[in-house]
């Protein structure tokens, strides 16, 4: 065989390989880049249909910016997440499954909301919960501000506090011992760390509601909290005329003093209170703990509840 012959052979050879890698590549997407900058080129340009702010439990935050197929999260402990929707039951549910090359191996993350709440698992172990939608302003040197996604309704609070939801759904705890269903649409909560060293067990402030006949008809008449209450008085906060309530309950050697603010509005039973939770003092071996100054946490979430203001 000449040279000539055999260099032209190998041309034709070289030529023929690679029109059928081209066209592969084409076909079916073997080039790994390419696809790779499709993909996050699609990613990057999806309109994003809705931003949303959520405060969870130990201050920690998520904001989530909603595509239609898709959610992108920051995280306040400074990751980054891209989350596909999957189908769910109820709500909206957005999951990165685990997988696992070699060595290497991913987390199962899962993003959950539903109307203003949300949370996240990963590894099916809570991460972010009790995740409530809305705006948390500074209005003061040592107080924050939070006004929920609708803007119907407000409250300050102590900064070195954090507001956060009660996972949503229908729950008899949307008002102290209720007999009946509604929803906690907002709460603060005082953990027993907050006073260390006392006996003081927790506290907690809440804004619930309750459309149930039976909560309307009784709102500003009946007592839930099974405790002994005092002779209700009225006030008015910001406009709106409450009936308080101000009751104590016992068990075990634990003590729950309770302020219940109540109004009926908009054919709904508003109870805005707070539950100072602690333990007797005289039950605890001489100089193991000192008493907490009640009056004083009385104070500070009565402050919350007399800033709480309907903003419709």
């Amino acid at each position: 065989m000449s040279k000539n012959s055999f260099w032209t052979i190998l041309a034709i050879i070289i030529l023929v390989v690679g029109g059928y890698f081209a066209i592969t590549k084409h076909l079916f997407g073997t080039d790994n880049t390419a696809t790779t900058a499709t993909t996050t080129a699609a990613t990057t340009t999806s309109p994003v249909i809705n931003s949303v702010i959520y405060s969870c439990d130990d201050g920690k935050t998520i904001a989530a910016a909603y595509t239609q197929s898709a959610v992108a999260l920051t995280l306040s402990d400074g990751r980054s997440l891209d989350l596909p929707q999957t189908e769910s039951g109820s709500g909206i549910r957005y999951e990165e499954v685990a997988t696992s090359t070699g060595s290497a191996s991913s987390t199962d993350i899962v993003f959950w909301s539903e109307g203003d709440n949300a949370f996240m698992t990963e590894n099916a172990s809570s991460t972010y919960q009790n995740c409530l939608a809305g705006t948390v302003t500074a209005s003061g040197v040592d107080t924050d501000t939070f006004t929920d996604v609708s803007k119907t309704f407000s409250f300050s609070y102590p900064s070195d506090l954090s507001v956060s939801g009660a996972g949503g759904g229908y729950t008899q705890s949307w008002m102290v011992n209720a007999t009946t269903s509604g929803m906690i649409l907002a709460q603060v909560k005082v953990p027993q760390s907050y006073l260390p060293g006392t006996n003081f067990g927790d506290a907690k402030f809440t804004v619930g509601t309750s459309a149930d006949p039976s909560s309307l008809a009784t709102c500003l008449t009946y007592n839930p909290t099974g405790g002994k209450a005092t002779t209700a008085t009225t006030t008015i906060i910001a406009g709106t005329t409450y009936t308080v309530f101000h009751s104590d309950d016992a068990g075990a050697g634990n003590r729950y003093d309770t302020t219940s603010y109540r109004t009926s509005r908009n054919s709904q039973c508003y109870a805005i209170e707070y539950t100072i939770h602690y333990a007797v003092f005289q039950n605890f071996p001489k100089g193991s703990v000192t008493q907490f100054d009640e009056s004083a946490l009385q104070s500070k979430l009565d402050s919350i509840a007399q800033s709480f203001t309907f903003l419709q």
